[in-house]
């Protein structure tokens, strides 16, 4: 006789649970965090523009020449450190005790290895890798010592060089007063890159500059200054830029003509193109009518580094775009910590003097 019982209404005997069904983790696709999927389209898309420069043929029909000097306007807005170094994740440590970098994000790949980080040291991002010598990114340790030196402006420099020391930094050259008008020394850290920490001296003037140079053997040549664009065609809304500035303005409107009719009877605005909001007659900051929904204002300030300004929104707990180039400079849409809107700007060459 069997010892099993018997079926109840002839169905049969239910088959006895997977006990290791409980523990089994729940493979249903999840969607990753924002910020994390913009963050790596923005590097994939870096990546795929980088690989369709080096393939696209060479054009034979550019009327640029060799010696022709390229402009902010035509995309460049400044250069940021990407290092190399032997344990990337140490580095990072020691950056941020010995200069205070606050450190963005890091990839790390299955081997452990840090394939990319993003810190911030004051107001400049940084960025910083392992070593990955199968694709020849090597640290200076590896090759031998490194050509380059990174010059950090500090305040209380002799108490910042001296944390470095204790935290394993090589001194290359002590922290003096130099002729330049800086206080100033310079160190190797344990992963081989130069760094110099450096004090304005305060009252040194440019005259000074000039004299301590000529005693030390050198001469002061400026630059001449750049001539004005003459694609410009409103100079009044030309001007000087420091940060925190308002660069430029949009007031939102539902019908372009009829903002464009209002705003000349009230204000006196000119606008030169009946299909373009601009504003043609008012002086810096410049603004114009934006055809939208929106029910404010958008507000556009001036940074010196837009890359570096966005990285404080997120800090600050606000949300912001990453950075787009247009022929007015570098812009980000930003949201504040209480949800107003506004947009940061590194206005190009052709519209600061």
């Amino acid at each position: 006789m069997s010892d099993h019982p018997a079926p109840l209404d002839g169905q049969p005997p239910s088959t006895p649970a997977d006990a290791f069904d409980a523990l089994r983790a729940d493979t249903t696709p999840i969607a990753p965090p924002a910020r994390f999927v913009e963050q790596l389209r923005q590097q994939l898309v870096t990546e795929l523009d980088r690989l369709s420069a080096e393939e696209a043929p060479m054009s034979t029909t550019s009327t640029a020449t060799a010696t022709t000097p390229m402009t902010a306007s035509e995309g460049v807005d400044g250069v940021m450190p990407y290092i190399i170094v032997r344990g990337a994740g140490a580095a990072i440590d020691f950056y941020v005790q010995a200069f205070g970098a606050v450190e963005h994000h890091r990839l790390v790949g299955d081997d452990g290895r840090i394939g990319h980080a993003e810190i911030t040291i004051g107001t400049t991002q940084f960025r910083l890798a392992d070593e990955y010598p199968e694709y020849d990114a090597l640290g200076p340790i590896s090759r031998g010592g490194t050509p380059v030196n990174f010059t950090v402006t500090v305040r209380g420099v002799d108490r910042m060089f001296a944390r470095a020391i204790e935290l394993g930094a090589t001194e290359v050259r002590p922290v003096a007063d130099q002729f330049y008008g800086h206080r100033q020394g310079t160190l190797r850290d344990p992963f081989g890159h130069q760094w110099s920490l450096s004090q304005p001296i305060p009252g040194f003037d440019p005259e000074q500059y000039v004299a301590n140079s000529a005693a030390e053997g050198f001469t002061v040549v400026n630059a001449e200054p750049p001539t004005p664009s003459a694609d410009v065609e409103h100079d009044q809304q030309i001007k000087h830029h420091v940060p925190g500035d308002l660069y430029y303005f949009t007031l939102p409107v539902q019908d372009l003509a009829r903002g464009q009719r209002f705003f000349s009877a009230v204000l006196g605005w000119r606008f030169a193109d009946p299909d373009n909001g601009h504003v043609g007659n008012i002086t810096a900051p410049p603004g114009g009518l934006n055809v939208s929904g929106d029910a404010g204002a958008r507000l556009w300030f001036v940074v010196d580094d837009i890359h570096a300004a966005v990285a404080r929104v997120r800090a600050a707990g606000g949300t912001a775009q990453e950075p787009v180039f247009y022929d007015s400079g570098w812009s980000a849409d930003c949201v504040d910590d209480q949800g107003t809107m506004f947009s940061l700007s590194v206005p190009s060459d052709a519209y600061s003097r």
